[in-house]
C-alpha cells in the first residue's frame, strides 16, 4: 500500500503507449496500471523487453492513481476490461465476486506461484474457492519509525525482532516518557495528515491492532461485524488510541506528515508504511530505526496488500496475459527498477535482491513482519467495512465514546451486507 485513499468521481484523461509501437492486433494484449513515474517507466521497459522476446505487442493503459477506480469502473460497465489490470489488494474479492477477474493460477508459471511469500498468497486468494485471482511482485506493511536519540534519552528497550515487540502497555509507558521530554512536541505521529476518516489509511494502518488484541473488523466465518468489531477486545484496543489523542500525544492532522524527520524533530515515533523508509533514512541517517508494531495481547499483527496484477475474465488472450506477467515477475531488470522505488518484496527471489529488506540495520524487521500479516477482510462488501471503520476511528480520536462509535460502525456494515443479501455465496457460509 502506498498512502491509499478513496478515489474521487472525476475521471482524468487516460493515454496509451504501445510497446514497440504497432496497433492492437490478435497478437497483442493490454495492461492497465497506475503508479509513480519510476514505476511507469519500469513497466514500460519490461513490456518492451517482452515484446522484443516474444513478438507480442503490449498496449499500455496508464491511468493516474486518483482516477484509476473510476476508469476501471467505466471499462467494466462498457465490458471492455483490459487483459491485465492492476488491482488494489483489498478490492480483489469484490472483483472476483463480480466476475471481473479470473483464477490466475493456470496462466502463471508454477515456479513463480511457488515463489510467493505467505503474505502475498494471502492478499491474492479469493476465500470462496481458495484460488489465486491475482499476483504481485510487491506487498506492504506498517511499522514504527523511531528517533533513536529520544528512545535512548528515556532508556527505552529496543526490540530485536517481531516476537520481541513492545507490548501495548510498554508502548503506552514509552509514549508518556517521551511526552515529558522538552524536545518532543508529540510522541506519536499516526500520519493523520493522510486522512483517517473516509480513507483507506484509516483502516489499513490500524485494523491489525484489533486482530492483535483479539478482535477484528468482522467475524471471518459468519461475515458479521456485530459482536466482533464492537467487542470488549476491540474497545480495549481503541481506547488506547483515544487516550493518546486525549493526552495530546498524537500529531494533529494540521501539522503535516514530516514531523519525525523535519529539522525540529518534533515527533518521536511515526506509525508509518514501509514505502516511507527511504525519505526517513535520507533525512535522519542513523538517528532513525525501524521497529515492529506494538503487541496488543495476541502478538504483533501487521497489514498487507498493495497493487497486484489480475487477468480479466473477458480477456481473449489469458495465456498471453499470463506469459507477460510471468516474464515481468522474473525480469531481473524490472525487479531492480521496482526495488529503487522502495517496494516491499512479495516474491522470495525478489526479496533476495533487496538489500534494505535483508539488512537488520535497515528494513529486515519489515520483511520479517510479512510472517505476521493478516489481510483485510477478503469480502465483496469491503468498501462498506472500510468506510465504517475509518470513520469510527477518527471519531474516537476526536473524543467519541469508543463503544458508541464501534456499535454504529458494526450496524452500518451489517446493514450493507443485509441490503445485499449477504453477498452470496459469502452469506451462505
Amino acid at each position: 500500500m502506498k498512502k491509499l485513499k478513496f478515489i474521487t468521481a472525476a475521471i482524468l484523461a487516460i493515454f496509451t503507449i504501445t510497446g514497440c509501437s504497432g496497433k492492437k492486433t490478435d497478437n497483442s494484449i493490454s495492461i492497465m496500471f497506475q503508479g509513480s513515474d519510476a514505476e511507469q517507466a519500469a513497466i514500460k521497459a519490461s513490456t518492451e523487453r517482452f515484446t522484443n522476446k516474444t513478438g507480442i505487442n503490449v498496449t499500455l493503459l496508464y491511468t493516474p492513481h486518483d482516477s484509476y477506480t473510476s476508469k476501471l469502473a467505466s471499462f467494466i460497465h462498457n465490458k471492455k476490461v483490459p487483459d491485465i489490470i492492476q488491482i488494489d489488494g483489498p478490492v480483489l474479492a469484490n472483483l472476483a465476486w463480480s466476475g471481473v477477474v479470473q483464477n490466475i493460477e493456470p496462466y502463471i508459471d508454477q515456479e513463480i506461484l511457488d515463489d510467493m511469500t505467505l503474505s502475498n498468497i494471502a492478499q491474492c486468494t479469493y476465500p470462496i474457492d481458495g484460488k489465486r485471482y491475482a499476483i504481485g511482485q510487491a506487498d506492504s506493511t506498517v511499522l514504527l519509525y523511531c528517533n533513536k536519540t529520544y528512545l535512548d534519552k528515556i532508556n527505552a528497550r529496543i526490540p530485536k525482532s517481531v516476537e520481541d515487540a513492545w507490548t501495548v502497555e510498554e508502548f503506552d509507558e514509552i509514549l508518556g516518557k517521551l511526552a515529558a521530554l522538552d524536545s518532543v512536541k508529540w510522541p506519536l505521529d499516526l500520519m493523520w495528515a493522510w486522512n483517517i476518516a473516509g480513507s483507506e489509511w484509516g483502516t489499513y494502518g490500524f485494523y491489525e491492532t484489533l486482530v492483535s488484541g483479539g478482535a477484528d473488523l468482522i467475524n471471518r466465518n459468519t461475515w458479521k461485524a456485530e459482536g466482533t468489531l464492537n467487542s470488549p477486545e476491540a474497545v480495549r484496543v481503541l481506547n488506547y488510541f483515544k487516550k493518546w489523542a486525549a493526552n495530546g500525544w498524537i500529531v494533529p492532522k494540521s501539522a503535516g506528515e514530516n514531523t519525525l524527520y523535519n529539522d525540529s524533530r518534533s515527533s518521536a515515533i511515526a506509525w508509518n508504511g514501509n514505502w516511507n523508509f527511504t525519505v526517513c533514512k535520507e533525512a535522519m541517517k542513523d538517528e532513525v530505526i525501524a521497529l515492529p508494531l506494538p503487541n496488543f495481547g495476541n502478538g504483533t499483527k501487521t497489514p498487507n496488500a498493495t497493487w497486484i496484477w489480475g487477468i480479466s475474465a473477458t480477456s481473449k488472450s489469458p495465456e498471453k496475459a499470463g506469459q507477460l506477467l510471468s516474464f515481468m515477475l522474473t525480469d531481473t531488470q524490472f525487479l531492480d527498477d521496482i526495488e529503487k522505488t522502495g517496494s516491499f518484496p512479495a516474491l522470495k527471489k525478489f526479496a533476495a535482491r533487496c538489500e534494505d529488506y535483508m539488512d537488520p540495520a535497515r528494513m529486515a524487521i519489515a520483511y520479517e513482519q510479512a510472517n505476521y500479516a493478516v489481510s483485510r477482510p477478503l469480502h465483496p462488501g469491503y468498501p462498506a467495512i472500510t468506510i465504517a471503520f475509518s470513520n469510527a476511528l477518527e471519531s474516537i480520536l476526536n473524543g467519541t465514546d469508543t463503544q458508541e462509535a464501534l456499535n454504529k460502525a458494526a450496524k452500518e456494515i451489517d446493514r450493507d451486507f443485509t441490503d445485499n443479501d449477504g453477498y452470496p455465496p459469502f452469506g451462505n457460509n
